[in-house]
Parts: C-alpha cells; structure tokens; sequence
C-alpha cells in the first residue's frame, strides 16, 4: 500500500485479511441478513462491469441519487475502484435542485434506486441499480486502481447561502481522514455500527462507511429512517453516529416515559450494548448533553466541514468535556486567526471546488482553510465552537450575538422540535418555535385545554405560557443580550422543500426570515 492510501486501496486490505467475516448488515421488512467482506468485493466487481457496460471511463462523473442502501454503498466502492469519481445527490432533493446538480456535474451516468425520482437530462443516461448487478464480475486485472491524488468525489454543498459549490476531495482526502479519525476515538476493532445518517453527506460516508472499511468491522444499513429505534433493538449496536437532532429526539423520548432518572434506560432504548455515542454536524443542546452523560453514554461530539472531508477534530472517552469537540486529529493543523475564525491545514483539506476557482482561493489562502466558524481552546486543549463569522446577530444595542449557540440551548427543551433565533437590528433577540408536536399535544390533553386547530394550539395563552417558561429557564444564566424577548410558535416545521433547511437540516436564516417575514414583523411590532 502506497504512503498515502485510497479508499479501494484500504478495502481490498480488509478484503484480503477478514473476507470471510460478517461485513454489511442489510434490514429488510423487519429481518437482518449479512454480506461477508468477499461477498461485498464480489458485488463491488458486478457494479464495475455494469459501469463500464454503461461506458464509465477513468475521471468520469457518475451521480448517485438514491437513499441509503446496500446497492448504495456498492455503487460507491464500484465507482471509486474504477477511478471514476462519485457524485452523489441528498436523495431528499427537490427534483429541480437535483437536476441542476447533475447538470453542474457534467455528468456520464446517473444511477437511481427502482424507486427514486428520475431526473430528465438528454445528455445524460440513467440506470438502475438492479441494471449495474446484473453482470458477471470484472476480473481485477481490468481495473484501473486510483491513485491518492486522484479525484475521488464531488459534494455540491450550498450550506446556508443557497449556492450550490461541488466540494472536491481526493481518494487521499478520504482515506487519511478516516484512518485519523478511527485512531483519534480510539475506535475497537471489534464494532457494529448502526448507520442511519444519509451516505451522500460526508459525515456518514466518511465517519461510517470508510471508518468501517478501515477497520474491517460490522456495519448494518437502517431499514429507513423510521425505523432506527426498532432497528437499534433488532441489530444491537455497539458504536452510533449520529446529529444533534437524533440525540435530542432520544433525549425526548427518555422524557416522554418519564425515565431520564432511571438508570440504563437511556441504554435500553438503544439496543442495550451501545459503548460509544458520536455526535457532529452541529452543536447538540446541553440539556441533551447531560441527559445522556448522567446515563452514562456521553456524546463524543467532533467537529469538520465537508471541505476537510469532514473531520478536523473528534472526541475520545479519555478527553469528554462538556460542550467541547474534541481535539485536532493527527496530522491536522488547527490555529485561530485573529478574529477567532478556525482554521484548518492538513491531508483531508479539499482539491478545491468544482470548476470555480475563485471560491477555492477565498477558501484556502497559503493552504489554510477557511472555515468560516469562531472557536476557542480550553486549557487542556479541547476546541470548542462559538458560532458562524457570518451569522452573527447586530442588536441596535450594538452587541453581537451567535444565534446558533442561543438555539443549541432552545433545542434542549422536551417541547421544541427546531428553533431559529432571529433579532437583527432590534434590540433583542426573536425566536420562531417549531413545537415538539408529541409533547405539544401531551400538554394539551393533560391540561384539557380548549383547542380545535393547529392555528390554536400555538397561540392558545396557556401553550405562550409554557414555551414562555421553557425559554427563561433554559437561557436563565445567559448573558443580557443571549436572552429571547417575543417569540412566536410557528404550526409547521421548516422544510428542505421550501429551501428553509439544508439536506443536513442547518438552517437557512435569509430564506426562513423571508418566509416567516409576517410572522416576524408581527412579533416586534413593526
């Protein structure tokens, strides 16, 4: 294996010393069946010959949009051992926005599930998953391996300013980042993981699939994304990864039954052998923080960019602190620049972006990656983020407040789904609620309260009263300017749909101001 390895590089390793151990878990209507690790190489070779029956060349662009599955993860490992590149689309999309991807992609081929939505492009074939397995298997000698260097995926991320920019990492991005990162958490070799995050965001694909095929352990794919507490009862899981969204429905539920004060039940809702909980992606709510810490399962939070393929920092049991995320992996540079921006140099720092390099040189200036987020050290070396450079809300008091660190509290609450805090130019702070709807119609039921529409049951005085209380409370030792003054309960979720979330959930503040400008006027008064 060369010094810098790539992704087939570390798969046919693994292949080579545990091909006849259970590798892939695939659940199906409720049951469990195993793939070994030479089963899997022998559908990665099917895959290789349907795409090269399809006329996928060495540097192609092949677009995989489809949800998780094992056919997914074939796909992938097919693509980038023919040194094509991959680049998959958020299988909750928009079909407009996909489109427009695969248009920005230049693509050969497109792949789709049976049961995804096509995306109509003339110059563009598509095929299905089922079409690419039906082939015997590519002999390895007409496989052209990658090397490090070589490009290995396009990511088109549009975060939260809503243009779409395809991040390009290299097969020594990824693998080096998921080498470094197993090390860092101190990963066992002898794991199940639980995957229910999607696989065409990076977080997954690399804290996941590549950690897994690195560490020649045990995966199993979530039936769909319903299903991960039946699933977590029926696989068992020793190691999750996961959101803070995920953590905060957990933490939600532990409350609901009235069992954060019982010991192991936390435990038992996860399937009764889970060792280590990873969280990324965002800041998980420390009431959520603590639940889970008092339970005995702490969540290891890390912390990356889809730039730095993801991750830049990570937690092991031995460096937990609260609120932290852990520290630089080996190998990765992690400085301050003097407004407190991270910054980040090291092997798993992008190519650059697609076709733009004008964003690649606002990104990376003297190979130092911007990431646009502020941190701070603690004395013992752990990070620990404290917002966006460019989110930042400017009171008419002239103070300057991270929203995401006042909605990282809100989210704690058993009674919030989402939360976005908003308050530029006034002199305090705005919150849109979206209501935990369980919770929400618990409380109203248990307090019988006189409601006969969605429209009531955010404004009724007794449900302000009680978001009222949860707001105080959990803010209660905030600095003056982190404190929320009105507040409004919103009847819907913001949606991916309506352009208000990313396809990770992070929020799109200037489209949900302008989509909730009514409720937002109405609210101050103006």
């Amino acid at each position: 294996m060369s010094e810098i390895p790539t992704i087939p590089a570390l798969f046919q390793a693994t292949v080579q010393r545990v091909g006849d151990r259970p590798a892939a878990g695939v659940i199906g209507e409720g049951k469990l069946s195993w793939k070994t690790w030479q089963e899997v190489a022998d559908d990665v070779r099917r895959v290789i010959a349907g795409l090269q029956v399809a006329g996928v060349k060495p540097g192609d662009r092949v677009v995989q949009f489809a949800p998780n599955s094992y056919e997914w993860v074939i796909t992938d490992l097919a693509i980038l051992s023919m040194s094509a590149v991959h680049v998959p689309l958020h299988a909750s999309l928009p079909a407009g926005h996909a489109a427009e991807q695969l248009e920005l992609a230049d693509a050969t081929l497109l792949v789709v599930s049976e049961h995804s939505k096509r995306l109509g492009h003339q110059n563009v074939k598509c095929v299905t998953h089922s079409d690419l397995h039906a082939h015997p298997p590519t002999p390895h000698s007409a496989i052209r391996n990658p090397q490090s260097a070589d490009l290995a995926t396009i990511l088109f991320t549009s975060g939260t300013t809503g243009q779409p920019r395809g991040v390009m990492l290299s097969h020594g991005n990824l693998a080096t980042n998921a080498i470094a990162t197993t090390e860092t958490v101190g990963s066992p070799h002898e794991e199940t993981r639980l995957c229910f995050l999607p696989l065409s965001h990076i977080y997954a694909r690399t804290c996941d699939l590549y950690t897994w095929l690195f560490r020649g352990t045990r995966i199993v794919l979530a039936e769909n994304r319903d299903t991960i507490m039946r699933d977590c009862q029926l696989v068992q899981p020793t190691v999750l990864n996961g959101v803070p969204y995920f953590y905060q429905k957990v933490a939600q539920a532990i409350h609901a039954g009235d069992k954060s004060q019982e010991p192991g039940a936390l435990l038992n809702l996860l399937g009764g052998k889970v060792r280590l909980c990873f969280c990324g992606g965002a800041a998980v709510a420390p009431e959520v923080e603590k639940l889970f810490a008092a339970q005995g399962l702490p969540l290891l939070s890390g912390y990356g960019l889809t730039e730095a393929a993801p991750v830049i920092s990570a937690t092991h049991q031995e460096n937990y602190r609260a609120g932290c995320v852990g520290r630089p992996l080996a190998g990765v540079e992690v400085r301050l620049a003097d407004d407190g921006e991270i910054l980040a140099r090291g092997p798993n720092v992008m190519l650059g972006y697609w076709r733009d390099d004008d964003a690649t040189r606002e990104a990376i200036v003297d190979g130092w990656l911007q990431t646009g987020d502020l941190g701070e050290f603690d004395a013992e070396g752990n990070l620990r983020i404290v917002g966006r450079r460019k989110e930042l809300i400017v009171l008419s008091t002239g103070k300057n407040v991270s929203p995401a660190a006042v909605e990282q509290r809100l989210a704690g609450s058993p009674f919030v789904e989402t939360v976005c805090v908003v308050g530029e130019g006034h002199s305090h702070l705005g919150a849109l609620i979206v209501p935990n709807p369980q919770a929400l119609k618990k409380f109203i039921r248990e307090n019988r309260l006189w409601v006969w529409s969605k429209r009531r049951a955010v404004t009724h005085p007794k449900v302000r009263e009680l978001y009222r209380g949860e707001i105080d409370r959990l803010l209660a030792d905030a600095a003056r300017e982190e404190r929320i003054g009105p507040f409004v309960i919103l009847p819907r979720n913001f949606s991916i749909e309506t352009d208000e979330v990313t396809a990770k959930f992070s929020l799109r503040r200037e489209t949900i101001a302008k989509n909730f400008a009514g409720e937002i006027e109405a609210m101050y008064g103006t």
